[in-house]
């Protein structure tokens, strides 16, 4: 039972993210989802919220019941004689009984501090769960960027080997192609050093989100070839509203302070205690009713208090009734906050994939405009300077399509911490 919520949590999160991501993986073994799974059930945070979750259940499991009975025990050290005996000891057993309903409010009081505990290990879940998405679509698109730079560095080779022909070939301008090659080893160079900076950090990338896995900083990691775009979910702001943990801990630690002033009042109401005393006696020679000598008694006991002292009870009440209201203006805090993030989110998503769009038409331009440019040099035609500016600009535009990519994804991914569907 230990393990059973984070378990179910764990293949909630599987299910939910498989889907999405069952296209764009190459059917590799690991996949987007499976690492997601891995990070809910190795993450140290996370455990230390279930065993906080675990530990208020445990307290309201506890919490409603009886005190303790009380028991006392009188000895007489020397018996004391009375007319029909001599008393030996006296034993008394008293059980208090609070005011109606303090137990049952003390028992839910406790109940939704579970609650609390339980929505705030929810929200960790969420929470790890996003934040392996994030760092997943930034490595991908460092990937990308790779790849790009990479390209780019083969079409460079592909135009030094043409000016090297050139150059053994044509004497008329022999300086002016000699000097081309010696723009392209430099451009190499700057490629080369942008290239060898890119994998740095994806090796970088990839260990911290090992680490968030918790696992071996250099464990190996399978990755699709590409970032395929996600699919946006519909927004409903009812289901937003009713699954959000945040909403959810405010709304609790609301009940738990009702329930913690009802317990209050109900303290400040007489206990009633409800007891018996056995009296021990022995005999004596010469009592004046025989027939009671040495009878031991029985006595029906029954107690109150008398709650006199206020000032303690007014105080916690009035507590509770702050704190009441303090999670309330929390809750509407973090309502405004959400419908923040709600109203922004599409409009951040329409704004990437104009972006996109732009991007893509950009890249698939210059591409094109760099395979006629590598044909037109080796007619002179065209001039190193503008392969070399194009070049750039077509490279530059691969990065901002790539991250683009990751951010669309990552806003996608957002969405989907707020609507909270993948636990429940």
């Amino acid at each position: 039972m230990k393990n059973k919520i984070l378990y179910f949590l764990c293949i909630g999160l599987f299910t939910c993210y498989g889907s999405a991501y069952a296209t764009g993986i190459d059917n590799k073994e690991d996949s987007l989802a499976v690492y997601i799974a891995e990070a809910i059930r190795n993450n140290p945070g996370l455990k230390s919220e279930y065993q906080a979750y675990q530990a208020q259940m445990a307290n309201a499991q506890g919490a409603g019941v009886l005190s303790d009975p009380q028991l006392s025990v009188g000895l007489f050290p020397q018996a004391m004689h009375h007319v029909n005996g001599k008393q030996l000891a006296t034993i008394t057993i008293m059980q208090m009984f609070p005011w109606f309903g303090t137990l049952k409010a003390g028992r839910e009081q406790m109940e939704y501090k579970a609650q609390e505990a339980y929505q705030k290990f929810r929200e960790k879940s969420l929470s790890t769960a996003f934040n392996v998405e994030k760092q997943w679509y930034s490595i991908l698109a460092t990937q990308e960027k790779v790849k790009a730079v990479k390209q780019k560095r083969a079409l460079l080779n592909d135009i030094k080997k043409v000016a090297i022909y050139l150059y053994k070939n044509y004497t008329a301008g022999r300086d002016t192609k000699m000097s081309d090659q010696l723009r392209l080893d430099a451009e190499e160079e700057r490629l080369k050093e942008q290239t060898e900076s890119l994998e740095t950090q994806l090796t970088l990338q990839k260990q911290q989100f090992n680490i968030t896995l918790h696992r071996q900083p250099n464990a190996a990691l399978s990755l699709p070839d590409s970032i395929p775009l996600r699919q946006m979910p519909t927004f409903n702001w009812t289901e937003i509203e009713r699954n959000n943990p945040k909403l959810a801990q405010y709304s609790a630690i609301q009940k738990a302070f009702k329930s913690q002033e009802e317990q209050t009042r109900a303290k400040g109401m007489p206990m009633i205690g409800v007891g018996l005393q056995y009296m021990l006696n022995g005999k004596v020679d010469m009592p004046m009713m025989p027939n009671m000598n040495g009878k031991d008694m029985v006595m029906p006991m029954v107690s109150l208090t008398i709650p006199i002292y206020r000032k303690k009870i007014t105080s916690a009440i009035h507590s509770a009734q702050l704190m009441e209201r303090s999670a309330a203006y929390n809750y509407q805090s973090q309502l405004d906050a959400l419908q923040s993030t709600y109203l922004s989110i599409e409009q951040r998503a329409d704004d990437i994939k104009r972006k996109l769009k732009l991007y893509e038409s950009e890249v698939s331009l210059l591409n094109r405009t760099l395979e006629l440019m590598q044909k037109e040099y080796a007619t002179g035609a065209t001039s190193l300077t503008d392969i070399l500016q194009t070049t750039r600009e077509s490279i530059d535009y691969d990065l901002l399509k790539a991250e683009a990519n990751a951010q669309y994804n990552t806003i996608t991914a957002e969405a989907i911490q707020l609507l909270a569907r993948d636990v429940k």
